[in-house]
């Protein structure tokens, strides 16, 4: 009995654990109290679980059937679709073959013209890209590069031939740009300035290689349909700018850049390298010190030089016995009315006065000189300097590309220039200072030497009375 007690508790808990969602839905029944209540719960369950499964094989059944009924009808649209994918097929190889066939009669029928179309094609596609940046389109409107545009595309397709019309076009703009690559032309256009303002000003074109406008070199821009002003000019050249507007006939000297119709590569590269002045700018620090000496230089030689100019003037009116301002000279005449001694006291004297009269007349001739000195020894240092940016370019980004090299090379040489600049005039200063000098000093010492060999003379003279 207890046998079969287990039996029915075990086949009780498996039925509430297999069912637990299904005894989860539905109220909690009370606790059996006997055998009797527990065999009638095993049933009740047993009669749940055939219900839900009764329901669950209705609903597979269903979806069963629609599924299959989906699969057919998918067969069937497929079926459709490979009928019609078919004949779309056939119809397709049988127009490709049919346009084949059209095609060589096209080609018979033409003859020579198909040739034409893509001569003229060609013609056309060459003649509307050399329109897009010569300048004369800055004069003939962009209208000839749309024409040529719309035959090129004509003639590619192959289909109408191109009327008389259109050849004789054809002609005519390639005709009208062989003619104003020979002239000169004064007209009005669109110019753009350097600030990008546009206004409406006097070109003269010659021929079809510059453009320009008083004092002003022009190139024209394709997408705008305008001239823009160089944002550089050539200014040793701008004088014929103007002679070409001033004149209406005969022959003005002008500069021509005949390597293309967009001022040429002649004028670009002419235009890009720097100045005098932007090239000192890549002396950086070094540079700047030499120029800074430089300009020292020239003021003390320029000072110096008034100053001894001045004094060699007074003494030799003085040496000539003529009134003149106090100069070295006169102080070393009161010097010898001041000394009525012997002869060698006054030699003394005058030497003295001499020796004072140099340290003034050789003031600051020494700072031309050592800047005469220091300047290529600055260049030097300069060019180091430069050498080794090279060489930390070169170990960052190897030397592929040689812009990142440039900036050294370029300290390098343009110290060097400046410190050979600066040394080479201030030198001619400094031997000018001094050959100044040295002449005065030898004007002083020789009346010195005067004034002596008098003293001497009338000492003698006394003694011998």
């Amino acid at each position: 009995m207890r046998n079969i007690m287990f039996k029915i508790l075990l086949v009780v808990s498996i039925s509430f654990g297999s069912f637990n969602a299904i005894a989860e839905d539905k109220k909690p029944q009370s606790e059996a109290l006997n055998l009797d209540e527990l065999l009638e719960l095993v049933k009740s369950g047993k009669f749940a679980e055939s219900e839900e499964a009764t329901k669950r094989e209705n609903r597979f059944s269903k979806e069963r059937n629609r599924q299959q009924t989906l699969l057919a009808n998918a067969k069937i649209e497929r079926a459709k679709l490979e009928a019609t994918a078919t004949t779309l097929e056939t119809r397709f190889e049988a127009n490709d073959a049919k346009l084949t066939l059209l095609e060589e009669q096209l080609k018979t029928r033409l003859g020579s013209l198909y040739e034409t179309f893509g001569h003229l094609q060609g013609v056309a596609s060459d003649t509307e890209d050399y329109f897009k940046t010569a300048i004369t389109s800055g004069q003939f409107g962009k209208e000839r590069e749309v024409f040529l545009g719309d035959l090129a595309r004509k003639m590619g397709e192959g289909v109408s031939v191109a009327t008389i019309e259109e050849i004789e076009q054809l002609w005519y703009e390639l005709s009208r740009e062989l003619v104003a690559s020979g002239n000169v032309q004064r007209f009005s256009a669109t110019v753009i300035d350097n600030e990008g303002e546009s206004s409406v000003e006097d070109v003269v074109r010659v021929g079809n290689f510059n453009a320009v406008a008083e004092g002003r070199y022009l190139t024209y821009l394709s997408k705008r349909g305008a001239f823009e002003t160089l944002p550089k000019q050539p200014g040793r050249y701008l004088d014929g700018t103007y002679d070409v507007f001033d004149e209406d006939s005969g022959f003005v000297q002008f500069a021509v850049d005949p390597t293309g119709p967009q001022g040429g590569a002649l004028l670009v590269n002419l235009i890009s390298l720097p100045s005098f002045f932007e090239q000192i700018q890549y002396g950086r620090i070094t540079g700047y010190t030499i120029i800074v000496l430089f300009l020292i230089a020239i003021g003390v030689f320029g000072w110096r030089f008034y100053a001894l100019f001045t004094i060699n003037g007074n003494v030799k009116k003085q040496a000539a016995g003529e009134s003149a301002d106090e100069n070295p000279l006169s102080r070393i005449f009161d010097v010898a009315d001041k000394n009525k001694t012997d002869t060698e006291t006054l030699e003394l004297k005058l030497s003295e006065q001499i020796l004072i009269e140099r340290a003034d007349i050789d003031q600051y001739i020494w700072v031309v000189r050592l800047i005469s000195v220091v300047s290529p020894l600055l260049g030097l240092f300069g060019t180091i300097i430069g050498m080794i940016n090279t060489f930390q370019a070169i170990t960052l980004f190897g030397t592929g590309d040689p812009k990142t090299m440039a900036g050294g090379i370029s300290e390098a040489l343009v110290t060097t220039m400046l410190g050979l600049m600066c040394a080479i005039p201030t030198t001619f200063m400094a031997a000018a200072l001094s050959n100044y000098s040295k002449g005065i000093l030898a004007i002083l010492e020789e009346q010195s030497t005067g004034m002596v060999a008098v003293r001497s003379e009338e000492t003698h003279a006394g003694s011998s009375v």
